[in-house]
């Protein structure tokens, strides 16, 4: 089994990445990052003076173990081919020969903030950013010494889709999607297809932050701040989508078949009965997890399951107290299959 490390780098305590480290070279380190379910998400590159604690045994990262586990069963644990990509890299130049072409996320030394860029070209201890059109980013442009660096991560699918040469900037369409802000945050939103309403509830399939389907999203209308139609955010969000479609990397857990089978709400009830699903009850913001048992009118009952993330919850609850309420996607998917 693949050792996989928590990997802190600043004094917040619970905030770290986990990823496998690949080699060690002249006071730099070299992993391979996963998401938070387990998939190859990126290559960074990190000074081994910027890491301040690796943990190796954790239960966070026996789950992540479990969801790769199963991630690699199905085909889904490395969907934009990074291990292709390591097996060229057999030091810090071979992956700085790779980086040209690409847009990136970095830090420097002595600043605690990141930033995106477009690297044009390494030459001379230079790294080189062009100016791009980012749909996402405020990308930088100009010259950076690469002794300046303290950090920089590559070729994670989000950044692989913003690469200006895969850009149709004359495409503005947004393919039915639109951005639900909520009361409580009105400065983040879910992105979605409405897929069906009655008087208290829409339903949406929402996607992730690069286009693919991410689970079914159930909001009470009461606790959305507005829906936006059209917007820059949305046009990106499409053309990405547009090319994982032809890589058949859109629908990687297979919601789309739930959502075809929804017309009405009752429908997506049915289809909920019996799985993990997540819910924020109003004038709240911490999401409860549990298995959806049974809905009787408006109350909805649910049994706790053993879950290698969250404190599971067991019990009944009005449904006209619920803010919002997910089921299946990647997440729910692989906590499902705990149960």
């Amino acid at each position: 089994m693949e050792k996989l490390y928590e990997i802190y780098t600043d004094a917040a305590e619970d905030s770290f990445e986990v990823g496998r480290l690949l080699f060690e070279e002249n006071g730099w380190q070299l992993y391979l990052t996963l998401d938070e379910l387990g998939r190859d998400d990126s290559l960074l590159l990190i000074r081994k003076s910027a890491v301040t604690r690796l943990l190796d045994q954790s239960d966070y990262l026996a789950e992540i173990q479990r969801r790769r586990k199963l991630l690699t069963q199905k085909g889904l644990a490395d969907p934009f081919k990074l291990e292709d990509k390591v097996t060229l890299i057999k030091s810090v130049g071979n992956f700085m020969d790779l980086l040209p072409g690409q847009v990136v996320y970095f830090g420097l030394e002595g600043e605690d903030y990141q930033q995106w860029g477009y690297i044009d070209e390494i030459s001379a201890g230079q790294v080189n950013f062009a100016a791009y059109p980012s749909g996402k980013y405020q990308p930088f442009a100009g010259k950076v010494a690469v002794s300046q660096l303290r950090r920089l991560a590559a070729f994670s699918g989000e950044w692989l889709l913003d690469n200006p040469k895969l850009r149709d900037t004359e495409d503005t369409t947004v393919d039915g999607l639109c951005e639900v802000h909520l009361k409580e945050d009105p400065a983040s939103f879910a992105v979605g297809r409405l897929l069906c309403a009655d008087d208290d509830f829409s339903l949406y399939l929402t996607v992730d932050e690069i286009g693919r389907d991410d689970s079914l999203l159930l909001v009470k209308k009461t606790a959305v701040d507005r829906v936006i139609e059209r917007s820059e955010y949305l046009q990106d969000v499409s053309r990405c989508r547009r090319q994982l479609k032809e890589r058949g990397l859109e629908d990687p857990f297979e919601v789309q078949g739930k959502a075809a089978e929804i017309k009405q709400m009752q429908d997506f009830w049915q289809l909920a009965a019996g799985q993990v699903v997540s819910f924020v009850m109003k004038d709240e913001e911490e999401a409860e997890y549990g298995i959806l048992k049974s809905k009787e009118g408006d109350a909805l009952s649910f049994e706790q399951y053993p879950s290698g993330k969250y404190e599971t919850f067991a019990g009944q609850i009005n449904l006209a107290e619920v803010d919002r309420l997910e089921a299946f996607g990647g997440e729910l998917t692989l906590e499902n299959s705990n149960c």
